[in-house]
């Protein structure tokens, strides 16, 4: 009753009020969002008034939406806010592209795309893909969009196990984000991608071969976070040629990055593999708190991987 009583005879007190809100989060966002990993927990704890204030950044203006997007980005992944990251995503990519600035709008796309792979939905996937190549097309975009949205694509070919359609879209990503020179995180990016397609047609040792070169390029530019699940992914190798040690030595100094680091669902995947590769030298209680930990922050999550973690978890508690 107080609020429609506000709304109806005092517009200017809930005008100013949202004006408030929206300056705090704009704010909070800005000073704690992008790459800046230890002050996530200060957007985590205040993540109600942001969330409150994103239905007024969205019909606000451009590009004060486009800044709120960018800044978050990082931040919805870390924390595994996917249903948010892609209602967002949406909504901005079509005010984006109804208003003629395609560059934005197949960003949003992608990363509407990458929740999507997240969730490990190969049409939805490559659907975006679509959305975001056609985009940045019509913003005659650079080399990066260009290899970010073949990226994409080739994540859906992943997902729908066509591995070597996979594995060409990866290399020629490499080949565009190389011509911006070979020593930067997009090129490591990239060669992880292509090493995890070659991991999954068993084709081992081009797989070990490119991600030690995406890991040697990530340490050499100090990206920390891909320095963490380029380990992980070492550990996974690993574990597929049934090297149990090597994978759990691998998997630990994983899991210490990636905890430095703070993304959840890269905390799972790795306390995931380390659980297996004790699991299967015989240490089931030792495997055990990693098995939690891993499902409940994939349950947490939504994550395709919940399903395979119950049963190594059935088999740890047995």
């Amino acid at each position: 009753m107080v609020a429609d009583f506000l709304r109806h005879k005092r517009p200017e007190v809930v005008n100013e009020t949202g004006d408030r809100l929206e300056r705090q989060a704009y704010a909070l966002v800005v000073e704690n969002g992008y790459d800046q990993h230890d002050r996530f927990h200060v957007l985590d704890a205040a993540w109600p008034t942001v969330a409150a204030a994103l239905p007024r950044f969205i019909v606000g203006e451009s590009e004060r939406l486009q800044t709120v997007c960018g800044a978050l980005a990082t931040f919805f992944h870390f924390t595994g806010r996917w249903d948010e990251w892609l209602a967002l995503s949406r909504d901005v990519e079509s005010r984006a592209a109804a208003a003629g600035n395609f560059n934005d709008a197949g960003w949003r796309a992608y990363n509407a795309g990458f929740v999507h792979n997240l969730r490990g939905q190969s049409a939805e996937v490559l659907a975006w893909a679509d959305r975001a190549e056609a985009h940045w097309r019509e913003a005659k975009a650079s080399a990066r969009e260009r290899a970010t949205a073949i990226s994409l694509r080739g994540f859906g070919h992943k997902l729908a196990n066509d591995y070597s359609a996979a594995a060409v879209a990866f290399r020629e990503a490499v080949e565009l984000d190389s011509t911006l020179g070979r020593e930067n995180v997009n090129v490591a990016i990239d060669l992880n991608d292509l090493a995890g397609a070659e991991r999954s047609d068993r084709q081992f040792e081009a797989a070990e071969r490119d991600y030690r070169e995406a890991l040697r390029i990530a340490s050499a530019v100090d990206y920390q976070e891909g320095v963490a699940y380029m380990t992980g992914n070492l550990a996974g190798l690993a574990l597929d040629r049934e090297d149990w040690p090597g994978a759990e030595t691998l998997a630990r100094e994983a899991l210490r990055l990636s905890e430095k680091v703070g993304r959840q669902e890269l905390i799972a995947s790795v306390s995931h593999r380390l659980a297996k590769a004790l699991m299967r030298q015989g240490k089931k209680e030792e495997a055990l708190p990693h098995v939690r930990r891993a499902a409940k922050i994939y349950q947490k999550l939504g994550s395709p991987y919940f399903a395979s973690i119950q049963e190594i978890l059935a088999e740890c508690e047995s």
